[in-house]
């Protein structure tokens, strides 16, 4: 079932303004098109018309939508418009960017809701209360006041800060974008927005930076996600062979750029708005074996190819896979028995993920290993490193899981 219409007020230029290469309104669109509306008005003027209507390629191609441009005198002449829309609808401000838990909050609250933060807000309103805007509501200001005395109002700052599927607490948001300091400030937040919560050091001190500037070219382009989704996984997959057959320096080099794209893939796809279900889970299927074989072809190297005799290097890399494998199973248990992941679940988790012996920090171990030409002692100091990181993770899900049982809140 196709959702509601949605209209969006693009007469202030501002709704043109360029963000991880859209404009504010298409980003709009496709934000509601992920949540099932296929019906847009865009309330423009003769001097907004042009740029607003203009919209990427690829947005026809990714969601079935209906876009209809109404074009009015000016800001007041908008509200009297609504006033004679026949049916329900969400009204969003072109000039603003929504946090996209605002947009799903009103879209599940219903007709006679709204989200509120600042000058701007979501609406969800019902036919008769779009006739009401006829009497004396003119511009955005007055129609935050006549939402207070007649709506079912929330702010942005009410509405869940933990978002799960990136580990990441962070306030839901309006922007109203009018100056150039306030583009980038958006600009910033959005991009952190695209970064899990609890990650690595590697990640967060290490190529932050270099992925998005990345991202922010690729942005501006056309090539879809998908792209460097398939070209992380040949990346990490390719490192594996290149590494055991004692190319050892391009065979990190690869899996790094490997890692990156896995970043730059996911950042882009939700900048964009450019998510694919089906490319996400090939991704998750097709990179998670990557780590293991990193360290299986280590340890062929390393043996010159004897992993099956009974000696330090081979039963050490068995050891590590045995130990990885652990490590993955009581993550994944931690997730089925409280629901919630293991390296957030508190501060302490947090602070441990930044130097657990994960798929960045082992690159890294063993990247180390490489330029000083000491492999083979950073290889078992990342399998003693391993062992600790599995011993940790199991204190705490045994820690989590008593303290839950008895009633406690497991705060350390």
């Amino acid at each position: 079932m196709d959702g509601p219409a949605v209209w969006i007020d693009a007469t202030r230029p501002a709704s043109a303004r360029q963000l991880w290469g859209m404009h504010l309104v298409e980003r709009q669109v496709r934000e509601m098109a992920l949540r099932g509306c296929r019906s847009f008005r865009l309330v423009v003027t003769e001097q907004t018309r042009a740029a607003v209507v203009e919209m990427r390629a690829d947005l026809h191609r990714l969601y079935e939508v209906e876009v209809e441009a109404l074009e009015v005198a000016d800001e007041a002449a908008v509200f009297a418009r609504l006033a004679r829309a026949e049916e329900a609808l969400i009204l969003l401000a072109g000039d603003a960017v929504y946090d996209d838990r605002v947009l799903s909050h009103v879209l599940a609250g219903g007709r006679g809701g709204a989200v509120v933060d600042g000058q701007r807000a979501a609406l969800f309103l019902a036919v008769e209360e779009c006739a009401q805007l006829a009497d004396g509501v003119e511009n955005w200001s007055e129609l935050l006041a006549w939402a207070a005395a007649r709506l079912s109002v929330c702010t942005a700052a009410d509405l869940d800060p933990y978002v799960a599927s990136l580990r990441l607490h962070m306030p839901a948001y309006i922007f109203l974008l009018q100056a150039d300091a306030e583009l980038r400030t958006v600009d910033h937040l959005m991009y952190r927005r695209t970064f899990k919560g609890a990650i690595d050091g590697v990640a967060r001190y290490g190529y932050y930076h270099l992925v998005r500037w990345i991202t922010r070219h690729l942005a501006r382009g056309r090539s879809t996600p998908n792209v460097y989704t398939v070209l992380s996984v040949l990346c990490v997959w390719g490192a594996s062979p290149l590494i055991a057959s004692g190319w050892v320096g391009a065979g990190l080099a690869t899996a790094w750029w490997g890692v990156i794209l896995d970043s730059v893939d996911g950042k882009l796809a939700r900048l964009r708005l450019h998510l694919s279900d089906a490319m996400g889970t090939f991704e998750h299927v097709a990179a998670m074996p990557g780590l293991g074989l990193w360290f299986l072809a280590t340890g062929w190297h390393l043996s010159s190819g004897q992993l099956f005799v009974a000696e330090p290097i081979a039963l050490s890399t068995w050891l590590m896979l045995a130990l990885f494998l652990a490590d993955k199973a009581c993550s994944g248990l931690f997730k089925k028995w409280v629901g919630r992941e293991l390296f957030d679940y508190r501060p302490i988790d947090a602070r441990f993920h930044l130097v657990a012996a994960r798929r960045n920090i082992a690159l890294l171990l063993l990247t180390m290993g490489a330029l000083t030409d000491a492999l083979l002692p950073c290889w078992y100091g990342l399998v003693g490193w391993m062992a600790l990181t599995l011993v940790f993770h199991l204190v705490r899900l045994a820690w989590v899981l008593l303290s839950l049982r008895s009633g406690a809140v497991a705060d350390s």
